[in-house]
């Protein structure tokens, strides 16, 4: 993919994510249950790093974990929404920052990256990506990573209902991407100017990634909303949980 070609991507992603802020705040009030678990990875005074915080709804999680958080997303205005959610709490930081540019050597004991690589639209910015994360991550520190599922099939009325934008190579052509696994999907199915780029891994090239930057592989599974283990075609999300060695 042509260099010039990637960085439009990725100033479209921010632009629609800057423009459907308030409305995909409202659909992000709280995080799923599967979710729920992720304060089993730090103790108190850790520092959480939530990479791609979107309105901050991950904080919660921790409310009760005596640690200190810091949100960053690329988007002003959903960062804007996160410190309006959560003005009194001392604990909970947030700055518009990029996963792509971010350097906390060594900080953090564990990064949340929720739906963030999935928008990232080559291997080598991808793996640029990462290795930001393993850099701030202090040795033992965990990532816990999630992206979307485009491959899921849910029942007989939204059967494969994100397929067609894999076969949607007009669109794929004209923005340089060709990749089955591509694809450009709208914030919501009659919003056709808001195309996200969003690639859907499988998990033998997550687990490839993450090896590549030195990551030790602890869990990788598809799962659904509830956190329950699925299949490809039933689960909504790959989650991953990698220790940095």
């Amino acid at each position: 993919m042509e260099s010039e070609k990637t960085q439009k991507i990725l100033e479209q992603t921010k632009e629609i994510y800057n423009a459907i802020a308030p409305d995909f705040s409202d659909t992000r009030g709280k995080w799923w249950q599967g979710f729920g678990g992720f304060n089993q990875y730090v103790k108190p005074g850790n520092k959480v790093l939530d990479l791609g915080c979107g309105n901050g709804r991950m904080a919660e999680i921790f409310a009760d974990s005596q640690i200190k958080y810091l949100g960053i997303d690329n988007s002003e205005e959903l960062i804007k929404i996160a410190k309006q959610r959560f003005t009194d709490q001392p604990w909970i930081k947030f700055e518009v920052g990029d996963a792509l540019t971010v350097d906390y050597q060594n900080q953090f004991d564990l990064v949340l990256m929720m739906a963030v690589l999935h928008h990232i639209p080559t291997k080598e910015l991808r793996i640029k990506a990462l290795k930001n994360v393993y850099n701030s991550l202090r040795s033992g520190g965990r990532l816990v990573i999630s992206n979307w599922n485009l491959w899921q099939a849910f029942g007989d009325r939204k059967k494969l209902r994100y397929w067609k934008y894999f076969l949607d190579y007009k669109e794929k052509f004209e923005r340089g991407v060709w990749r089955l696994s591509d694809a450009f999907v709208p914030w919501k199915p009659l919003a056709g100017d808001n195309l996200r780029y969003v690639h859907s891994f499988r998990k033998r090239e997550m687990k490839q990634l993450l090896k590549e930057v030195g990551f030790k592989v602890e869990k990788l599974d598809f799962e659904n909303k509830q956190g329950e283990r699925a299949s490809i075609i039933t689960g909504c999300n790959l989650l991953a949980v990698a220790v940095k060695k």
